[in-house]
């Protein structure tokens, strides 16, 4: 039976409404191959305070853990996709997202690779990208926003209803960028300095919206934590086609 044309296109706008680090890849690590002439320093005074203190905050930071809950709204769906789980992260390329519900399966960022991982399909997908690195700097990690500052127009928002945080919206700067990526919204947290809820919102009106709670910085993380083995009978294919289907699929 062939599959109605909505049902279709609502797949593919899963597919490519991925993690915030993958989306960012694709729109921002795409378009900085040159980098454009550096910025001036923010013309805002609280926000360019706010900047130096989430920047000064990475100083410290060795690794970070987390409770997360990602919302994809797509239009071309009636409901949201909701997953959750947990997050680690070990400086300087370290990443690893544990998706538990509604169905389990690894996403893991070692700085030479991406391998997605399905333990009930017995299926893995691995791509090996000198991007991988950079997408790290795009969770809001490491010395990011200062870095951003030359391909986003940075800006503090004041329409902020999350209590302990400031918002700052960051817009791309690049045409082509743009035309995919309209968006991303950090809340940092006020306590720490790191973000609690970050928010990409694509050109045409997608989002993604993903909360974390239960921030540890700086736990023992064994670097064994980042090591995915895969049993014997589970098929490895090139690509991530799969991980950003809601059900893996």
């Amino acid at each position: 039976m062939r599959r109605p044309a909505s049902r279709g296109r609502a797949r593919a706008r899963i597919a490519i409404a991925a993690a915030p680090a993958i989306i960012l890849l694709a729109v921002l690590g795409a378009g900085a191959a040159v980098p454009p002439p550096p910025r001036p320093a923010p013309a805002d005074p609280e926000m360019a305070t706010l900047l130096e203190r989430f920047d000064a905050a990475q100083t410290g930071l060795r690794t970070v853990s987390a409770h997360f809950k990602e919302v994809k709204t797509i239009g071309l769906l009636k409901d949201s996709v909701v997953q959750s789980g947990e997050f680690f992260h070990t400086k300087p390329d370290k990443v690893l997202w544990e998706y538990t519900s509604p169905e389990t399966k690894l996403l893991m960022l070692n700085g030479k690779s991406i391998i997605a991982y399905y333990p009930k399909q017995k299926r893995a997908e691995e791509i090996r990208t000198r991007f991988s690195k950079r997408m790290v700097k795009y969770l809001g990690l490491g010395s990011v926003l200062k870095d951003l500052q030359d391909e986003c127009d940075i800006t503090l928002s004041r329409d902020n209803r999350i209590a302990g945080t400031d918002l700052l919206v960051l817009a791309p700067k690049g045409r082509q960028v743009a035309k995919r990526l309209k968006e991303v919204r950090i809340w940092v947290d006020r306590e720490i300095s790191l973000p609690r809820v970050l928010e990409y919102v694509e050109a045409d009106g997608d989002r993604t919206l993903i909360s974390f709670d239960n921030i540890l910085v700086n736990p023992e993380i064994s670097l064994t934590k980042y090591e995915i083995k895969l049993p014997d009978d589970v098929t490895v294919t090139n690509g991530l086609s799969g991980f950003f289907g809601g059900n893996g699929r």
